[in-house]
């Protein structure tokens, strides 16, 4: 479950960094997305937080079980506010922003139940 766990966080923080590359006003090929200064600061430290969480889950560091829930509730809170500042037409919305927040949500979901049905050797640290 572990590793499961960081290969989710990890993917997650991918997504992540890929969308804050983009509302730099950075297209990826095909991808591009609108330039949205504040979503990509978010985008950059939820990245960041599930990256750590990740990593620190797959080397065994110590208190992994707890940076891997900081990071998840983070990217969680990040995504609420995303939606939130979309839906409240802060900035301009696209399908594929949409879509990004909804894989986003589904990996933190997947996160946070593998950490908290996760056996009690994986809490302890």
């Amino acid at each position: 479950m572990r590793i499961a766990l960081a290969l989710t966080m990890i993917s997650n923080a991918v997504l992540f960094f890929f969308g804050s590359v983009q509302h730099v006003g950075i297209s990826l090929g095909n991808f591009h997305e609108p330039r949205i200064i504040p979503a990509a600061i978010v985008e950059s430290i939820c990245g960041l937080f599930l990256l750590g969480g990740g990593v620190a889950m797959a080397s065994h560091f110590p208190a992994a079980w707890k940076l891997a829930l900081v990071g998840n509730l983070v990217a969680f809170f990040g995504v609420l506010l995303g939606i939130a500042a979309l839906a409240a037409g802060k900035g301009p919305r696209t399908s594929s922003n949409d879509l990004y927040h909804k894989v986003m949500l589904v990996l933190i979901v997947g996160g946070l139940l593998i950490l908290f049905f996760s056996k009690p050797e994986l809490r302890r640290n």
